[in-house]
């Protein structure tokens, strides 16, 4: 790609020293320039240099699923949604893009989309804590009650099966 405009892993990098950060991302990374500003802290240039981004790639759901995290640090929750959808209408059995969304919803307090994404994610992967969890709370948010008691069955039964192999927690008062 870099073969018709030479300079561009070459600006890449003077622009990551500009603006104060360093980057372990090769230049070839489409969304470098964005990452960049993002470990700058600086969410606004980010933002707009990733929609620059998605534009050349529109079809990287890993771009897309970065697009929606730096959007969503930029304060724009509505953009972020956006690129999660898609990244989802590109590669529906993701669970990870599905969770990324739920978490997204969960924040803005738009718990029946929050409901919609983990469930969709617990189905996928049934054993990952994180969906399960947050299927068991956007359900009791929403008076799902029944499935609100088995998301918290099935999410107490992998924490049992997670400390499985742990050592005992040491306690602060006196042997029994």
């Amino acid at each position: 790609m870099f073969a018709r405009w030479p300079m561009i892993p070459i600006c890449v990098t003077a622009l990551a020293a500009a603006v104060g950060c360093a980057t372990s991302q090769p230049a070839t990374d489409p969304g470098a320039v964005a990452s960049a500003y993002a470990a700058a802290g600086r969410w606004d240039e980010a933002g707009r240099e990733i929609e620059v981004a998605v534009r050349s790639h529109p079809r990287d759901v890993g771009l897309r699923r970065r697009a929606a995290e730096i959007q969503a640090r930029a304060r724009n929750p509505d953009r972020a949604v956006s690129h999660l959808e898609k990244a989802i209408e590109l590669a529906p059995g993701q669970h990870s893009t599905w969770l990324q969304l739920a978490e997204l919803e969960k924040s803005r307090d738009n718990f029946p989309d929050a409901y919609v994404a983990y469930r969709r994610a617990t189905e996928l992967a049934p054993d990952d804590i994180r969906a399960v969890s947050g299927l068991a709370l956007t359900a009791e948010v929403l008076h799902f009650d029944e499935e609100a008691r088995e998301a918290y069955a099935r999410w107490a039964e992998l924490e049992r099966s997670r400390d499985v192999g742990r050592p005992p927690r040491e306690t602060s008062g006196p042997p029994n």
